[in-house]
């Protein structure tokens, strides 16, 4: 009877399992379309519709999702840019705040406890017929701007933006280790 080394049926083991699956996995690019907070986990409810991600908006690497109120009065539109470094991050930050200037008219300003830098815009539309509040942020080498549209009369509240901000950050740092 032949006996085989079981040191040999080891070593032949662990080549085909090297073989086969590689040294190590490669880590996956990450998925950008996840990032967006649904609003419905904060608001609780299923109130909102979420339209398809759209990745790399304007050329630019990241995501852009909308969420529209089933009633049609609210909607939701988060913008995540990924840059380099946090130094780009907060470049691409102050040319998004400058855009701003079309959307929001006479907006009032105040810093907010999301990421860093996080700011909340709120005003009118150019025509009036809608609030407008606009959180900007940002997170590592994540650029975030998170556009609510309302009545004229019931804009978002700050804290509500605040929370919705703040699980942002979470998403972000979890899908991205930011």
């Amino acid at each position: 009877m032949m006996k085989i080394s079981t040191l040999s049926l080891g070593t032949v083991a662990a080549a085909t399992i090297i073989a086969t699956f590689g040294m190590g996995a490669a880590a996956a690019a990450p998925d950008y379309a996840t990032l967006p907070v649904d609003p419905n986990v904060i608001t609780d409810s299923t109130a909102y519709t979420a339209k398809p991600a759209v990745l790399d908006p304007d050329g630019q690497q990241g995501v852009q999702q909308e969420f529209d109120h089933r009633d049609g009065t609210r909607g939701i539109t988060t913008t995540i840019r990924i840059l380099s470094s946090p130094q780009d991050a907060a470049g691409a930050l102050d040319a998004m705040r400058a855009d701003l200037a079309p959307i929001v008219i006479g907006p009032a300003s105040q810093p907010v406890a999301v990421g860093t830098g996080g700011t909340m815009m709120t005003g009118k539309s150019p025509d009036g017929s809608q609030s407008v509040g606009v959180l900007l942020f940002t997170q590592g080498n994540a650029a975030v701007e998170v556009q609510f549209d309302g009545p004229a009369n019931d804009p978002v509240p700050v804290d509500l933006a605040t929370q919705y901000g703040q699980d942002q950050v979470s998403a972000i740092n979890r899908e991205l280790g930011a």
